[in-house]
C-alpha cells in the first residue's frame, strides 16, 4: 500500500511540474501582430487599415485621404520581436505598391507594434496613425 501511494504522489508531482512548465511557456510567448487593424489621423483626414497575416509574413495596407487612395495587397514584412518593428521588405522598391508611394512622396514609413495594447503605429514622419484591432466589415454595417 505505501508503494502505491508513493507512485501516486510521484505521478501528481510530475503532472504539476508539466503544468507549471506549460504555464511558463504560455506566459513567455510574445504576442505578435495578427489580424485586422484600423485607425485614422486628424479625425478621419487620413484613414488606414492594415490586415496582417503573421504566419505568412504578409500584410495588406489601405490608406485613404490627403490625396491618397492606396490599396496594397500581399506585402512581405519582417518583424523583430525585440524592437517590435515591422518592416515592409519592398519599401525601397519603386516598382512595388508601397515602395512606389514612399519613393515618389519622399516619405518614410516606420511601423511599430505594441503587444501590450495590440496596436500598430504607422509613422509617416508627418503623420502617425495608431491602428487598433478591429472587426472585419460585415454586409450589415454601412461602408465608411
Amino acid at each position: 500500500m505505501p508503494r502505491t501511494i508513493k507512485c501516486i504522489l510521484c505521478a501528481v508531482a510530475l503532472v504539476a511540474a508539466f503544468a507549471a512548465a506549460l504555464a511558463i511557456t504560455m506566459t513567455v510567448r510574445e504576442k505578435v501582430p495578427n489580424g485586422l487593424y484600423c485607425g485614422s489621423y486628424a479625425s478621419g483626414l487620413l484613414v488606414g487599415n492594415l490586415s496582417v497575416r503573421y504566419d505568412l509574413h504578409l500584410f495588406d495596407l489601405s490608406l485613404r485621404g490627403l490625396g491618397m487612395d492606396l490599396n496594397c495587397k500581399d506585402e512581405v514584412f519582417t518583424y523583430d520581436l525585440k524592437t517590435h518593428k515591422l518592416v515592409a521588405v519592398s519599401a525601397k522598391d519603386p516598382f512595388d505598391c508601397i515602395g512606389s508611394v514612399i519613393q515618389k512622396s519622399g516619405l518614410h514609413l516606420e511601423t511599430t507594434y505594441n503587444p501590450t495594447v495590440d496596436v500598430i503605429t504607422l509613422n509617416f514622419g508627418i503623420a502617425k496613425i495608431d491602428c487598433k484591432k478591429c472587426r472585419a466589415l460585415s454586409y450589415l454595417q454601412p461602408a465608411l
